[in-house]
């Protein structure tokens, strides 16, 4: 760890991106010691910590540096974030709505709107939100992502797939289009579609770890257990986050019954 700020910070960013969340909680605490007034400390602490599944005190860091920086646009997206991810829905909408004043021209905080509002059920208003993100760059695959996940839920199945080959065509690099296409082909029942271009989502990004769970589920139902425990195996190689722990105990539950299925 480093002596002065940004070398601790340095430290602290990149335990993060090799997943050691808590040497980097630790490292951000440094941070905060040597700068107490620096919001950034406060900002990359909150992440660390809601990385780590540690969602409150994730948020009472945030809150602390926006204390310090109350219009700081990334500290006001990450609490949100956070609050999204807890379920506390109206909190996250008054992050992103001030996000959205702070700069009216940013379509990001648009799309987190759209985003709560439609896990909130209120597809009308997330509509609109996603459209104002559209109308401000129609070229943001994010937006058109997040549309598509709207219409996939209200069960315009043509106009998902519409969105998410749109965003596709923009940025052919993108593994999470392909990856909410091949989870819409699977609901169709359109297992060799799904199983495309889910392989697809894996190539442009072998970490996205969701795709081998819908690749596994298209093996089940096409009677190819080995194959399925192949790809549930390399998902649980792969997926090492807190919040993934009640998902990777019930893939390994899947795994165990596949193989003894398959030993008869």
């Amino acid at each position: 760890m480093g002596t002065t700020f940004d070398e601790t910070l340095a430290s602290g960013i990149s335990l993060i991106e090799s997943g050691e969340y808590a040497r980097a909680v630790d490292a951000f605490r440094g941070c905060i010691g040597l700068e107490p007034d620096n919001a950034e400390g406060y900002f990359y602490l909150g992440e660390a910590l809601s990385e780590s599944g540690k969602g409150d005190e994730a948020i009472a860091a945030l809150k602390k540096g926006l204390e310090l920086a109350p219009e700081d646009l990334d500290g006001l997206t990450a609490l949100g974030d956070v609050y999204f991810e807890a379920g506390k829905h109206k909190d996250a909408l008054a992050c992103y709505r001030k996000v959205t004043e702070l700069q009216p021209k940013d379509c990001d905080g648009y799309v987190s709107m759209g985003l709560v509002y439609n896990a909130m059920e209120r597809a009308e208003e997330a509509l609109k939100a996603f459209e104002r993100a559209l109308e401000l760059d129609p070229g943001n695959v994010f937006a058109l992502n997040a549309m598509g996940d709207l219409y996939y839920g209200l069960g315009e199945n043509d106009k998902a797939i519409a969105a998410y080959q749109k965003g596709i065509e923009i940025d052919p690099d993108d593994a999470t289009a392909r990856f909410n296409l091949g989870e819409l082909y699977y609901d169709m029942d359109e297992l060799e579609k799904a199983e495309q271009v889910t392989l697809e989502a894996i190539r442009l990004d072998p970490d996205f770890t969701m795709s081998y769970l819908t690749l596994g589920n298209i093996c089940i139902d096409q009677d190819r257990m080995a194959d399925a425990i192949g790809y549930f195996e390399s998902y649980l190689k792969k997926e090492h986050s807190p919040q993934a722990r009640e998902m990777i105990a019930e893939v390994k539950a899947v795994v165990e019954g596949l193989k003894e299925e398959l030993r008869g």
